[in-house]
């Protein structure tokens, strides 16, 4: 079995506004957090995966470049918002995050140490407690606005999910494939499938991707991720806030183009009976 997805960075100028976005979209979204190193976030908590709508909150924090240190998080983010909104990061699900970054160095990955930190979150009721994450980067010469990393969480259970935040007036349930262009797209392909990651990245040029999802004038990146598709139970409880936001039907599915999703091309699709 390939690895899963844990959750998707989705990077915007203004949180509050792309919170505003989702919410209107149907989607239940948590409070906000801020980072201990410049960026902060607010979620959008599905089954067992999420994704995290990410903003530069403190520059200072984050300070300048610089070459001689391991690769940040913070930084990293921080220079993707400098070219484009959009989603900068892929990451998966992790039980043990220094054996994915042993395991991504044999795939041929540039792997540095692994990255604990620690934040507080906030549960339905207001209440503040602890969480921790080791982060494991995996990332490739070609990817350099593309970067995939395993994400251990440490208080998954009590701490991180609840029902509350997982529950969507759009009936959203999960991500199922991310959509990633490329213009060397059979060599990043042939990363991801060392990396096991076969039908969980979809990869292709621009032009693929928009011959099969025909949404008129749209800008997708020629190296990075383009966007994903959204599983739903119900893709009626979705489509009138879909459309009313620039959503196009492309056959079962409905698409909303990258202009009206923060650089984000978001495809619905109607959730398979088990």
């Amino acid at each position: 079995m390939g690895k899963q997805i844990d959750h998707l960075v989705l990077c915007v100028h203004d949180l509050d506004a792309a919170c505003a976005r989702y919410r209107q979209l149907g989607f239940t979204v948590t409070p906000r957090a801020v980072h201990p190193f410049g960026t902060g976030n607010a979620l959008v908590q599905l089954d067992g995966m999420y994704l995290e709508l990410l903003a530069v909150l403190d520059p200072e924090i984050i300070g300048p470049d610089n070459v001689d240190l391991p690769f940040s998080f913070a930084v990293y983010n921080r220079n993707f918002l400098r070219l484009r909104e959009g989603m900068s990061m892929l990451a998966l699900q992790s039980k043990d995050a220094h054996a994915d970054r042993a395991a991504y160095g044999k795939a041929g990955a540039a792997a540095p140490e692994v990255f604990d930190f620690e934040r507080k979150g906030e549960t339905p009721d207001g209440r503040q407690v602890d969480l921790g994450f080791s982060l494991s980067f995996a990332s490739h010469p070609l990817l350099r606005h593309g970067v995939c990393f395993s994400c251990q969480h440490h208080h998954p259970a009590e701490n991180f999910y609840f029902p509350e935040y997982q529950n969507h007036p759009n009936s959203a349930v999960a991500i199922d494939q991310v959509f990633l262009t490329h213009w060397a797209a059979e060599a990043v392909e042939e990363f991801f499938s060392s990396m096991e990651l076969d039908g969980l990245v979809d990869v292709g040029h621009q032009d693929e991707l928009l011959a099969r999802y025909p949404v008129g004038d749209c800008v997708l990146p020629d190296d990075g991720f383009a966007g994903f598709r959204l599983l739903v139970k119900d893709i009626e409880a979705i489509r009138a806030a879909a459309l009313s936001l620039g959503a196009v039907e492309c056959g079962e599915v409905l698409v909303l183009p990258p202009a009206h999703m923060f650089g984000v091309m978001l495809v619905i699709a109607q959730q398979k009976a088990a």
